[in-house]
Parts: structure tokens; sequence; C-alpha cells
């Protein structure tokens, strides 16, 4: 008999909140985390720091191999059951079509926040102080081709994590 290739009901789901600097991404991430108990969140400066890639480069190579290993983790976790809620740039087509062909339960939202608005935020300074290699910039971004949820950061965070909800919501939850 051939393995069945179908979810087992254990396995959980992975929400890849991607995004530029400023976007809120984070923002969006601790309240979906909220929203959803027991979830866990793999932000992507924390991450790089817990992983010790502060190292690496912020070159698109250095960050093409940090989201891949970012989206290995999520899959490993997801696959033991967990909802993992994933917040980084991350920008390349080549990780977003990885994570659908290899993450469970896999729902990419693309926060397509325009650049005057990431400005004023800026939660890092990184816009003020022009800081080099950054995603958008000197780094190319390769925006999401095809995301599930894209949000343009004119909607309220209540309402954008009701969007969020909508696609995937919590299990009970109903429809």
């Amino acid at each position: 008999m051939e393995p069945s290739c179908q979810m087992s009901p254990h396995t959980g789901r992975v929400f890849w909140i991607t995004g530029l600097s400023g976007a809120g991404k984070t923002t969006l991430a601790k309240a979906l985390q909220k929203a959803l108990p027991g979830s866990l969140l793999l932000d992507g400066d924390e991450l790089r720091e817990a992983l010790g890639s502060e190292s690496r480069g912020f070159d698109a190579e250095s960050r093409r191999q940090l989201a891949l290993s970012y989206a290995r983790l999520a899959g490993l976790l997801a696959r033991q059951g967990a909802t993992v809620i994933v917040a980084t740039i991350s920008l390349f087509h080549e990780l977003h079509a990885w994570n659908r062909a290899n993450l469970p339960g896999y729902v990419e939202i693309f926060l397509d926040v325009p650049e005057e608005l990431r400005r004023r935020r800026d939660p890092k300074g990184l816009y003020a102080a022009n800081v080099r290699h950054m995603a958008g910039s000197e780094v190319k971004a390769e925006l999401p081709l095809d995301p599930h949820l894209r949000l343009c950061g004119n909607e309220s965070l209540e309402a954008a994590l009701a969007r969020v909800l909508e696609l995937a919501p919590p299990p009970g939850a109903r429809p």
C-alpha cells in the first residue's frame, strides 16, 4: 500500500506574512497569534538572532538562504501539529513556490503597503538612515505573484486580522 499524501489530523498550518520593512508584518503577526491561541510566532528579526545568523550578510543570497531556513523550521513545526505564523521580508519567488509546495496549510499574506506609509512608520529607522542592502532598495524584492491575501495598509489592524481569519478560521470556528 502506498503512503497517503493527505495531511493527518495532527498537521498544523503556516501563515506566511511578508512585505517590505515597515509594512506591519510583526504587528499583524502578533494580533494573529492572539487570535489563534497556542500558535507559534517566528519573527524574521528574532529568527536571525536566535539562529546565530547575525554574521550572515544582508545581500540577496544570504537573505534567500535564511528565508529557506525559516521556511524549513516552520514546516517542521507545522508537521508536528503547530499553527505557525512567520513574519519576514523574504521576498523571493523561488521561496514562495517552495512554501506552497512544502508547507502544510500554507497561507501567504502580502502586506503591499505604499512606500510613503512604510517611511512614516519606519519602526527601526532604516529608511531614515538610508540603510544599505535593504530589501526593496539595493536588494531586489520579488513581490509575491499570487498571495492568498494582499493587504494594502489602508485597513485597520482589526479589519486586516478579520480578513486573514476569513481565509483560515481558528479550529472549531464556524465558517
